[in-house]
């Protein structure tokens, strides 16, 4: 049993919608909850770490992009039970949006995925219809930093 299943207090994590000129950061999860599917990158708060510092470790282990966090959008608490009723996984999730500074992507795992995804066009298999609805709580910001990464991009 990992120390993040049945946890004895809350566990406090991060998650960012990194954009890039060809939409937003996903990768496969390798880990409960959600396993094998598709989600924002992010993960727990490592002790002395600070949120922002945690969501661009995140992003860099789990995707190699170099991000940089605009703001906060959210926060949410995960609390998943098993089949008993005990509490398996209970996470308090800050969620970030956050800019790409570098694009090219390296998976964190050899037989792991990570994409660029337009915010209208999602995988079918994402990993909860609450980070759907997150990012498309922010689509028009989303769409708007896309653009301006793409200007920048032609301007360089």
């Amino acid at each position: 049993m990992s120390d993040r299943r049945y946890p004895v207090h809350p566990i406090p994590g991060v998650g960012a919608i990194v954009i890039g000129t060809k939409g937003i950061l996903l990768a496969r999860r390798d880990k409960a909850p959600g396993t094998g599917l598709w989600s924002i990158p992010g993960g727990g708060v490592e002790l002395g770490e600070t949120q922002i510092e945690s969501v661009i470790r995140e992003v860099k282990e789990e995707t190699g992009v170099d991000c940089e966090v605009l703001e906060l959008v959210s926060t949410y608490d995960l609390i998943t039970k098993d089949d008993i009723g005990a509490i398996e996984y209970h996470f308090l999730l800050n969620h970030y949006l956050a800019k790409a500074i570098t694009q090219k992507t390296r998976p964190e795992n050899d037989d792991g995925e990570v994409g660029w995804f337009h915010p209208d066009k999602l995988p079918p298999d994402m990993a909860s219809p609450r980070i759907e609805t997150l990012i498309s709580s922010q689509r028009k910001r989303i769409l708007s930093i896309m653009k301006d990464l793409k200007s920048s991009n032609t301007q360089a």
